[in-house]
């Protein structure tokens, strides 16, 4: 018997011979076997790449297609780079961009019901949104997603978090903007000026534009464009309106601002531009300014020649090491958008080293404290090659100063008394005192709006 069983097992027939106890036997080997074999008739054999016992799991459901729409004041520069990346991470999730124009103002969107889901937006500009009430405050979704706001650019927090009164968190930044001095390389050769050299003062780039302002040729050559009354205050972070609610005008500040751009103005032959237009004519030898890098990479793929280079901000003796305040470029979510999650979800995505190393790669200023991003910085940038691109890094940011809904009334009064002390019809204490008064009156009207 014993050897019988081993035969079932193993071959599955049986060899015994045929004799009157063959019907006996052969009932006894059954119950050997399968005994020996198991004890039960075999189950049939579970699905391939399921547990026996358990069934086939279904795999989850794609995500429900969603379309974020992404509302901004213009064309930002790395408005593709981001769709395109968002569309290879979440294929489900397509960004819509709808830019700010007549008709779709936020105030239209809103009556319209169709405000938009994300919003991107640059630090100081919030007043609008903020009055609309139309701004998520994103505490509860960087809580509750686990995000680490400590991975951000601390100034270019800080400044958001100034526009929360009660400590609302209304955007989180996605890269840094910056400023240097741009020059014309081939102008200083052209007069036999030393270039410019990082670590300025504004008092040494005011006179080394009184050697290149002149007439040559017929052609008017200004030396150097410091930009507008409102940039010029950027480095020495003081705020337009007081705690008070009234302008903000008489600090002395103002006076030093306004004193440096009569200097540089007031030159000879160097008369006030329009931000870089003179300096892509090739006229204009040096200009203060934001992140241009974009132009000039387009300039460089049509084949013109711009022999150019830059060094850091000149910096005011009141605040050395300053550049112009931090203004970080930012998304927000609309307190109106029905795909909040989804909404945060590529904001994080934008924040993440893998993005951010793109937009360092095209230009950028990452803004994320991790080094490796600064060191990609313009790789994919030709026109980029050989210049100092250092300079971007020496100096910090100038904090932001305590914005205000008004302060474009108070801003727009700064203009007018920077007019009247380059036209010579006042000084320059007189006319940042009638300027306040002005502003004043303004901010009067708007309490009682």
């Amino acid at each position: 018997m014993m050897r019988l069983y081993l035969l079932q097992c193993h071959t599955g027939e049986s060899k015994v011979k045929k004799n009157r106890y063959t019907p006996l036997l052969a009932a006894i080997a059954l119950l050997v076997v399968a005994a020996g074999c198991g004890g039960k008739t075999p189950a049939a054999e579970p699905p391939q790449g399921a547990s026996a016992g358990t069934e086939k799991q279904a795999p989850p459901p794609p995500p429900e297609p969603v379309k974020l729409t992404l509302y901004m004041q213009n064309a930002f520069p790395i408005q593709d780079l981001i769709v395109e990346a968002v569309r290879k991470k979440y294929p489900h999730i397509t960004l819509e961009p709808l830019l700010r124009q007549k008709g779709q103002l936020p105030e239209d969107l809103v009556a319209a019901g169709t405000f938009p889901d994300l919003i991107y937006n640059s630090t100081p500009w919030y007043a609008e949104y903020i009055n609309l009430n139309v701004l998520q405050d994103l505490s509860g979704l960087v809580k509750s997603s686990g995000f680490d706001v400590s991975k951000l650019d601390p100034l270019a927090m800080d400044a958001i978090r100034m526009w929360g009164d009660k400590g609302e968190l209304y955007a989180l930044p996605i890269y840094r903007n910056f400023a240097v001095m741009y020059y014309n390389k081939d102008l200083f050769d052209k007069f036999g000026v030393p270039y410019p050299k990082d670590g300025m003062t504004w008092k040494d780039a005011a006179s080394l534009a009184g050697k290149l302002s002149r007439t040559d040729g017929g052609v008017v050559y200004k030396g150097l464009d410091a930009s507008d009354s409102y940039s010029a205050m950027s480095q020495l972070t003081v705020p337009f309106v007081k705690p008070d609610g009234k302008a903000n005008l008489q600090d002395e500040k103002f006076g030093i601002a306004l004193d440096n751009l009569k200097t540089i103005y007031t030159i000879p032959g160097n008369s006030r531009g329009n931000n870089m237009t003179d300096f892509y004519k090739g006229t204009l030898a040096m200009s203060t300014f934001w992140n241009v890098l974009g132009n000039f990479e387009d300039y460089h793929k049509k084949g013109v020649a711009l022999n150019w280079d830059m060094v850091t901000m000149p910096t005011y003796e009141q605040a050395p090491g300053r550049s112009y305040q931090v203004d970080s470029h930012n998304m927000s979510i609309s307190s109106l958008s029905k795909h909040k999650e989804a909404a945060f979800q590529v904001i994080a995505y934008l924040t993440s080293k893998e993005v951010q190393m793109e937009i360092s790669k095209n230009g950028y200023v990452s803004s994320l404290v991790d080094p490796e991003p600064q060191k990609a910085f313009g790789a994919n940038l030709e026109s980029l090659k050989g210049k100092n691109v250092a300079a971007i890094f020496k100096l910090q940011s100038a904090p932001m100063y305590k914005v205000n809904a008004y302060d474009s009334l108070v801003r727009a009064e700064l203009a007018k008394a920077l007019t009247e002390v380059l036209a010579g019809s006042k000084d320059i204490n007189s006319a940042l005192r009638d300027a306040n008064d002005r502003a004043d009156k303004q901010l009067e009207m708007q309490k009682k709006k």
